[in-house]
């Protein structure tokens, strides 16, 4: 029962594909899995690796979504309509990474940590 909510939470990022992602400005951050169909192999193998990190995703407030290379919410992100890969979103809404698959998850979480905002919230969460 333990991995109840991060499910939800991937699901719910299935679900609101089509969404801007605007809604989660200032609450989460965004990995974005970016490919023609969630059935390709690296989608699989790159959602799978990412679920496995369910704790670590939580912990940096990170939700994963599935896009299409020309989806709308993605259009002023990343101009490359080819791009097949992962991208990260700030917290701010920037875009913060680019990377084609295969991505290890821990360079997603390392770069995170290296934000600012995120030291911040480590130091709140130190002294609570």
């Amino acid at each position: 029962m333990k991995y109840l909510p991060v499910c939800i939470l991937f699901l719910l990022g299935i679900k609101t594909s089509a969404q801007k992602l605007d809604q989660y400005r200032w609450s989460n951050r965004v990995v974005i899995l970016v490919g023609a169909s969630t059935q390709e192999t690296e989608m699989k193998n790159q959602r799978k690796r990412f679920l496995e990190q369910k704790e670590q995703m939580k912990e940096r407030d990170i939700i994963l979504l599935e896009k299409s290379p020309d989806s709308e919410a993605l259009t002023a992100l990343i101009p490359d309509k080819n791009f097949t890969g992962v991208l990260l979103v700030g917290k701010d809404g920037g875009l913060k990474m680019k990377k084609s698959f295969p991505v290890e998850p821990e360079i997603v979480f390392n770069l995170v940590d290296s934000m600012p905002m995120r030291k911040a919230e480590m130091r709140r969460n130190k002294n609570h």
